[in-house]
């Protein structure tokens, strides 16, 4: 028996009560839900007005003619104004507004012209290319992937029309009564059709150049010229690479230490991935490999040789399987802190060059804290983690003071007392503030 509550009985049921045939049990249990249902009250008039199907010389009965399906057409090149069917088992049927390279914007439509709204736009029978009047939904309007769009049924209009015709401006177009409050049904209608393009896995797909591009930026604006940063735009013979699709994105040298950053679809999961993985970094004579899943996390993961193997954990001696050593990170903090533990490039000062003069050191040591406080809170603005962040950012209230202290070395205080209470008191104007 099916039940009623929330859900909509099915179109067997309603068919079945239009008919006559339905259980007095299931018909009282489908008319207390129409009571409640507008949407489900329409699909019943229409089964009950729904001509008898004709038969054939042998009585057995024969579809109506009087809604024939039009052909789909398959492989055509998507454009904007066209009707098309998206989706796999459960698919919708949608008007195509916009096409990108990678995703596709996308109106639902539906032919239940009863249950329009406000909101939507209703198409007249003398200007739909179905035989049928049709309902658009502008406001539902979604990204969809492009190889979840399917074949094309018809073309409503042309893409310099479609402006008009989604403000309901266009002839023979018309718009629906108002939404009368929370409880209107035909709020539920627009919700079933959220969920479906939602289904779709509406996010835009990753663009590789874009996501290089920011990197490379930011690694050459923060990291300074000691870090050479080159674009990675193809694998070289790496077939094993290509074939898992890995997209290359850029290479990092800083002092000898050499990052490949590459994107995957899943991140590293099985043996083949890290047998690709190790193949990579030999072939690139790379120190580790920073692994991206931009389409499933905006994290990263960093792998050396040694994190690509199985290994023995001491003292135990269980084996282990291949995992990062840097994980949970941005991929601009995750190559921060490995170059950091690695290449020595921030400890480097540059060689003294010019004629030896006499200097005040405090007043060089002073204007050197400043200079440091300042470039550790500009680098502190590009981390995503907010703790470590808040933590550089709040060196700005105390780079004269910190000068100053410092600057004890050179005179009978303490350095370290004077650190003491420069602590002292940036906590006690935090716990002021």
């Amino acid at each position: 028996m099916t039940s009623f509550g929330s859900a909509h009985p099915l179109d067997v049921d309603l068919g079945d009560l239009a008919d006559g045939t339905l259980d007095r049990a299931r018909a009282a249990a489908i008319d207390a839900h129409l009571t409640g249902c507008a949407l489900c009250r329409i699909k019943r008039v229409r089964l009950a007005g729904a001509p008898p199907p004709a038969q054939d010389a042998e009585t057995q009965p024969v579809a109506s003619t009087s809604f024939e399906v039009p052909a789909i057409e398959e492989g055509d090149e998507l454009v904007a104004g066209e009707i098309r069917l998206v989706g796999g088992d459960q698919r919708l049927l949608v008007l195509v507004l916009e096409v990108g390279p990678h995703t596709v914007l996308v109106t639902p439509v539906t032919f239940d012209v009863e249950a329009a709204d406000d909101e939507s736009v209703v198409v007249g029978g003398g200007r739909s290319p179905l035989p049928t009047a049709m309902v658009l939904h502008p406001a539902l309007a979604a990204h969809v992937p492009r190889e979840v769009v399917g074949g094309r049924l018809a073309t409503l209009t042309g893409p310099a029309e479609l402006p008009g015709l989604l403000a309901g401006h266009a002839p023979e177009t018309s718009r629906g009564p108002a939404i009368a409050g929370p409880t209107d049904p035909r709020l539920e209608l627009r919700q079933h059709l959220v969920d479906l393009l939602g289904s779709l896995d509406a996010t835009p797909a990753v663009d590789a150049d874009r996501t290089r591009t920011a990197l490379i930026d930011d690694l050459r604006a923060f990291r300074g010229p000691a870090c050479a940063v080159r674009t990675l735009d193809a694998w070289d013979g790496l077939m094993a690479a290509d074939a898992a699709e890995w997209a290359p994105l850029a290479t990092i040298d800083e002092v000898g230490v050499v990052l490949v950053v590459l994107d995957t679809p899943h991140g590293l999961v099985d043996d083949a991935d890290f047998d690709t993985a190790r193949a990579v970094l030999t072939r690139c004579n790379a120190t580790a490999l920073v692994v991206l899943a931009r389409g499933l996390s905006e994290l990263a993961d960093v792998f050396d040789a040694s994190a690509l193997n199985f290994g023995i954990d001491m003292p135990s001696g269980a084996h282990t399987p291949p995992r990062p050593l840097i994980s949970g990170l941005v991929p601009f903090d995750a190559i921060a802190k490995f170059l950091d533990q690695h290449s020595g490039a921030r400890a480097m000062s540059p060689p003294t060059r010019g004629p030896v003069a006499r200097v005040d050191v405090a007043d060089v040591l002073r204007a050197a804290a400043v200079a440091a406080v300042a470039d550790a809170v500009r680098q502190g603005g590009r981390f995503k983690i907010l703790p470590k962040r808040r933590g550089y950012e709040s060196l700005a209230a105390a780079p004269d003071a910190l000068g100053d202290a410092l600057a004890l070395a050179f005179t009978d205080a303490s350095v370290v007392d004077g650190l003491l209470e420069l602590a002292g008191r940036t906590g006690e104007d935090e716990a002021g503030g």
